[in-house]
């Protein structure tokens, strides 16, 4: 298969996790019958050290009617508290995919100049209701061209957890290219391969992110339009990811720590530990569904906390469906009283653990696993999913 990134021939598959439905579009049981599932398998590019899905889907169909709520989570509250900080000297800031104002809010209260701009309107009308200037559309040459007419030109573009859902990046970055000052940074926020690697984390490949990085796929893709990456930091949310910072070329000197990462990705990124990681993303479902069937058979009344994308990869691959997990809280009411994809476990409020009494809650949005015991009062017995463990 041809890379999207570099655009050679030298893309291999070397994950294949069956027909999956689209992670973040959570339907009412008058839509069963509508679901559309989709093959994902998963390319690494030997080249470039890409790894890609082989289906893309429509960015359209993905992002105009969504479900995620940032600021629902507390630990990413927390983390875009930090990055407003970070950004208080910026004269200009534009989020792309700003979804609910959760960068926005805390730029505004620091006094910092600051826009959105997000496709999803059911979304972005939420934080334009809360004073947070958000444009509903996609970040491209319209849209650029409207926020410089408007605001001038920012001299920091922020792209958190947006960057991977591109299908096109190469024609995005000429767009910030145009819109960002000549001394500006583009900040990314992706998450990272190496991470998902390491951590056995199958269950963050799902279709609405096409491409996952590496700071050595990113340098080579934003070497092709003269920019260059000056600064990265591993940051925790969604697993683990980098935060890094691009450039025009000549502007900043890289800093060791990318220089260091870009070093240590060449032992890492490999096809030998591509076809490791296949091996081990099999026995880790297997475990899973084994002790989800223990349970079971104990008689254990099983529940799940949070409905992240990640659940619709875990529970369609492991074929786990309200048999083995009887219903999922989260705390989006734009998710509950809907079901999973593809696999229709209810989405649930918190109250309902009251009435209903698990004996196990199985973590799948794991990363945020101390705010969910507090939330939880420590009352149950936790599995976080993947390798499949219970934590106290």
């Amino acid at each position: 298969m041809q890379c999207s990134l570099c655009k050679n021939d030298t893309a291999i598959e070397f994950l294949d996790l069956g027909q999956q439905p689209l992670a973040n579009k959570y339907p009412r049981e008058a839509d069963f019958a509508g679901e559309d599932f989709f093959p994902m398998k998963v390319f690494f590019c030997t080249t470039c050290k890409n790894v890609q899905l082989g289906t893309m889907v429509s960015r359209e169909r993905m992002f105009e009617d969504y479900y995620y709520l940032s600021s629902v989570n507390l630990g990413l509250v927390r983390h875009f508290d930090v990055l407003a900080k970070k950004l208080s000297d910026a004269k200009f800031v534009v989020d792309v995919g700003s979804n609910d104002g959760i960068l926005l809010k805390p730029l505004k209260d620091l006094g910092v100049k600051a826009i959105g701009i997000e496709p999803s309107i059911n979304v972005s009308k939420i934080a334009n209701d809360a004073g947070l200037t958000t444009m509903t559309a996609f970040f491209d040459a319209a849209s650029a061209q409207q926020t410089e007419a408007e605001y001038g030109k920012p001299d920091v573009i922020v792209a958190s957890s947006v960057f991977t859902h591109l299908e096109d990046p190469h024609t995005f970055i000429d767009d910030v290219k145009t819109l960002l000052t000549q001394d500006g940074r583009f900040i990314i926020e992706v998450e990272y391969i190496g991470n998902i690697l390491k951590q056995i984390q199958f269950e963050r490949f799902y279709l609405d992110r096409i491409f996952y990085y590496s700071l050595t796929s990113l340098k080579h893709l934003f070497e092709a339009h003269g920019m260059e990456i000056t600064e990265m930091e591993h940051i925790e949310p969604h697993g683990g990811s980098l935060q890094v910072t691009i450039q025009n070329k000549g502007v900043a000197v890289p800093t060791s720590r990318v220089i260091d990462q870009l070093a240590e990705e060449a032992t890492v990124l490999t096809e030998s530990k591509m076809q490791e990681f296949k091996a081990s993303v099999d026995m880790q479902i297997s475990a899973l569904r084994q002790k989800l069937t223990e349970y079971k058979t104990a008689g254990l009344k099983v529940a799940g906390y949070g409905s992240p994308a990640r659940v619709s990869t875990i529970c369609n691959y492991g074929k786990i469906g309200p048999e083995l997990v009887t219903f999922t809280v989260d705390d989006s009411p734009l998710k509950q009283n809907k079901f999973t994809p593809g696999t229709h476990i209810p989405i649930v409020p918190r109250e309902h653990l009251v009435a209903q009494k698990p004996d196990v809650l199985v973590v799948f949005a794991y990363e945020y696993f101390d705010d969910i015991k507090k939330k939880t009062g420590g009352a149950y017995r936790y599995l976080i999913p993947i390798p499949p463990r219970e934590v106290q």
